[in-house]
């Protein structure tokens, strides 16, 4: 059995597991999980090619799953850290289990590990059509630093925001 990585906040039913905290075959298993919801749910143009990232040392995943279960990836969280700082780059739920706090317990599970190892902020980028990406964002104590016209396609601005993570 592998770690579990699982605060107070996390949602009754779930877990939430580090990706290299798996076996190395459970791994496998939940990359083509992630590989699959990605294609399902993110536009093409914004597709992650999992075999290559996941093998930076600086790339990170957080999967959420339904308790008992590693075999069901309900959500997951991309994340690339640079020095003190850490870039979010996807984050993931499905539509059946939005709205139960997964997403919040992701971004939180994130900020504490960053605090823990020095991290200073969290940054991402969100299109400003996402309203309920910008609003759990919001919710999270992100705060807008930036607006990018064009940044996702014609007409779909990028709005660049940045947590501080406390000491």
């Amino acid at each position: 059995m592998h770690s579990s990585h699982t605060f107070d906040s996390v949602p009754p039913g779930f877990s939430i597991t580090d990706f290299n905290s798996l076996p190395l075959k459970e791994r496998v298993a939940a990359a083509t999980q992630v590989a699959r919801l990605e294609r399902k749910i993110f536009p093409a143009m914004e597709g992650f090619d999992y075999d290559v990232e996941l093998k930076k040392k600086n790339t990170g995943l957080l999967l959420a799953f339904r308790e008992g279960t590693q075999d069901n990836v309900v959500a997951y969280l991309v994340f690339q850290r640079m020095k003190r700082s850490v870039w979010l780059h996807k984050l993931c739920v499905i539509e059946q289990e939005r709205q139960k706090g997964i997403g919040r317990c992701l971004v939180q599970t994130l900020r504490v590990q960053m605090q823990r190892s020095g991290g200073e902020s969290i940054w991402l980028w969100v299109d400003e059509h996402r309203r309920p990406a910008k609003r759990l964002y919001d919710a999270c104590g992100f705060k807008q630093v930036e607006v990018r016209s064009d940044y996702y396609a014609p007409g779909r601005a990028g709005l660049k925001m940045e947590l501080l993570i406390g000491t």
